[in-house]
Parts: C-alpha cells; sequence; structure tokens
C-alpha cells in the first residue's frame, strides 16, 4: 500500500471505529475516558488508540481481529469499509466448509482452515488466522473463568 492509500485507510479507519465507539456508547472524545477504555479492551496503550481514532496510523494487521471484537463489528466489515483491503480480495460468501476439514484424521488448524477456505491473499489469510487464534485464546479464558473442563477447556491452537 502507498504512502497516500496508507494514510487514507488510516483516515477511514479512525471515521468508522470512532462511529462504532460511538454506537457502543463510548466516549471517545480526547478526555472523556472512553479511549482509555478502548486502550484496556485492546490490551495495548491509549497513545496507539488515540492515534487511530484520529485517523493517523493503522493498526498492526493482527490487532484488526481485536478491535473488530471489542466494536462487535465483523473483522472484514472492519478492513473493507476503512479502505485496507478492497472487496473483491475477501468475498462475503466464502465457499461452504469442505467435509475433510472436519474429519477426525487431520486436526483442525487456523492454517487448514484457510486452506480448506481457498485463503490465499496474504494479509486476508494472516487476519483470519489471527482472528481464529484470538477466538480459541479467548474461548479458553473464558471457559477457565467458567470452571468449564474437558475437551472444551484444553482445546489451543497448535
Amino acid at each position: 500500500m502507498r504512502s497516500e492509500e496508507r494514510e487514507a485507510a488510516a483516515r477511514r479507519f479512525g471515521a468508522l471505529v470512532t462511529q462504532l465507539a460511538k454506537d457502543k456508547g463510548i466516549a471517545v472524545e480526547s478526555g472523556a475516558g472512553g479511549r482509555q477504555e478502548l486502550a484496556r479492551k485492546l490490551d495495548t496503550n491509549v497513545s496507539m488508540v488515540s492515534r487511530a481514532l484520529d485517523g493517523r496510523v493503522l493498526p498492526q494487521i493482527w490487532q484488526y481481529a481485536k478491535w473488530a471484537k471489542v466494536l462487535d463489528c465483523p473483522l472484514r466489515d472492519l478492513m473493507v469499509e476503512s479502505g485496507v483491503i478492497a472487496p473483491e480480495d475477501w468475498p462475503e460468501a466464502g465457499p461452504a466448509v469442505a467435509p475433510s476439514v472436519t474429519s477426525p484424521s487431520q486436526p483442525l488448524t487456523p492454517e487448514r482452515a484457510a486452506d480448506e477456505w481457498r485463503i490465499t491473499h496474504p494479509l486476508i489469510r494472516r487476519g483470519l488466522i489471527g482472528a481464529i487464534e484470538n477466538a480459541v485464546a479467548m474461548q479458553a479464558e473464558d471457559d477457565a473463568r467458567s470452571g468449564i473442563e474437558g475437551d472444551a477447556a484444553a482445546q489451543t491452537v497448535p
């Protein structure tokens, strides 16, 4: 992505996440406390959140999944609407999961899921794998807090 494209994407991302935060009732105006709340939920610092909300920087690729989760927005929508990727690079309706994905002979990994869904674009692939890894980790934490034991709590991403 060229410098001017990156700057435009940062501005679009900032406007989008600012609106999403406001829609969730998070006051993100400077000094209102919402930026600190977002930083805590995103496990980052207030400076990074402020620069992103102000449209000055884009998150690292692995951070998009966290932003999407915190703002209750589909990852694809966040990335496409902010202009980080083109809509044609991440079609809305992906192919159905191939039967081999559920084969007990091979464990399901984020990489294998991306392969089975024929996700080859590097940015989309990294975003998908990061989102899956985040989801598995968050589920394991939730299971641990809830006292769930057994297979569900023991699942980890290899």
